[in-house]
């Protein structure tokens, strides 16, 4: 929790001080490795250009977010463009920062590896195809977003008997 809390705050201070977004991630890695030298975070940095339909991200570790259209799956996005924050110095590079053009009514959802790698008790993985197939199902019964993410974290819970074994989020945005 304090490391979340650290990334946290040094993304606020980044974003206040009126960083770009590749200045933000390195600046939060310099932050994480000052304080926790031998730790890291995962994490998608994202800015929406509400006008422009313009996503920007840097994804530092998770899979690629999907672009949803029209009630289906479009387009996974490039994962990871960096290295998990703390970990930057690593490569000697700044992160790289991904631009999508969205169109209007577009969604992006974004998961962390804990949804799709859940295991049942039998050892099968909650997986890629069921996140996508419950998700649009959702939308194609036009179920509003935070519905649609309750049945999702249902479903990934229900699936490892009701006890998370990973850290397991997910982020549903509409443009």
């Amino acid at each position: 929790s304090t490391l979340a809390a650290l990334t946290i705050k040094a993304y606020r201070n980044a974003r206040r001080s009126g960083l770009d977004m590749a200045h933000t991630a390195a600046a939060i890695d310099v932050w994480l490795r000052r304080r926790h030298p031998n730790s890291f975070a995962t994490a998608i940095l994202a800015e929406l250009d509400h006008t422009t339909g313009i996503l920007r991200t840097i994804n530092a570790g998770h899979p690629g977010a999907q672009i949803l259209r029209e009630g289906r799956a479009v387009k996974e996005l490039p994962a990871p463009t960096a290295l998990p924050l703390g970990l930057h110095h690593m490569s000697g590079r700044r992160p790289d920062v991904h631009e999508e053009a969205l169109q209007s009514g577009d969604r992006v959802l974004a998961y962390t590896d804990g949804v799709t790698d859940a295991f049942n008790a039998e050892g099968e993985r909650f997986g890629l195809g069921r996140l996508l197939d419950l998700v649009q199902r959702a939308l194609n019964d036009e179920l509003p977003a935070p519905e649609s993410m309750r049945r999702l974290v249902r479903a990934v819970v229900e699936h490892q008997f009701n006890e998370l074994q990973d850290d397991a989020t997910a982020v549903l945005v509409q443009w």
